[in-house]
């Protein structure tokens, strides 16, 4: 099959070739039939190639789901440019908070949450250890084409709540009351060198 036309520009910047054009896989005309982007591959597939929406992730299609990998060929990236991965995860952390997380790249090993572990101080600054990460789930999922040489943008915590096993005391009396089991310790800051970080100002 001759190359798509989903192929031939930015991923989510799909023409009226595409939209209009041969399904991406089994080549069907989309003038008259429903269709939408695979998640995925990031091309646009008729009903029959669909294989279902994920309210979470969105749709996918067929190909990409029977692959194993839900990969699917990459869009070739035009001279210059390379593909970034955005994701949004949403990441139980063992100080025991649960993040929405925004980041360049795949799953994260540890994050910089809040400093419940403790932390070190150094010249002065103060720097809160990172959580670990205990689960993980994919949100969402998109690429993009950058200069090529660009720095992946700092991971960004956007949403942060304490995980479901977190200490909880009923607000009536005699309320059901649990100690939880996160986090699995509360750490001290280590100073590295007797300094001691600035005050804020009051």
């Amino acid at each position: 099959m001759r190359e798509h036309p989903c192929e031939q520009h930015s991923p989510g910047h799909h023409t009226d070739a595409c939209l209009t054009g041969p399904c991406g896989y089994c080549g069907t005309s989309l003038h008259t039939i429903a269709s939408g982007e695979c998640r995925s591959c990031l091309r646009i597939v008729c009903e029959a190639c669909d294989a279902g929406y994920h309210p979470d992730l969105g749709p996918i299609c067929h190909p990409c789901t029977q692959s194993g990998t839900g990969g699917g060929p990459d869009p070739a990236s035009p001279d210059g440019q390379e593909l970034h991965r955005l994701c949004v995860f949403e990441v139980a952390l063992n100080c025991g908070h649960l993040v929405t997380l925004a980041r360049t790249g795949w799953y994260p090993v540890s994050v910089a949450c809040c400093d419940r572990l403790g932390g070190t101080i150094l010249h002065g600054v103060y720097v809160p250890y990172t959580s670990h990460v205990d689960l993980v789930n994919l949100r969402s999922e998109r690429h993009e084409h950058r200069p090529k040489g660009t720095p992946s943008e700092p991971d960004r915590v956007t949403d942060r709540r304490p995980r479901t096993d977190e200490p909880y005391q009923s607000p009536y009396p005699g309320g059901d009351a649990h100690s939880g089991r996160y986090p699995a310790r509360v750490g001290a800051t280590w100073n590295l060198d007797g300094s001691v970080p600035p005050t804020a100002p009051h």
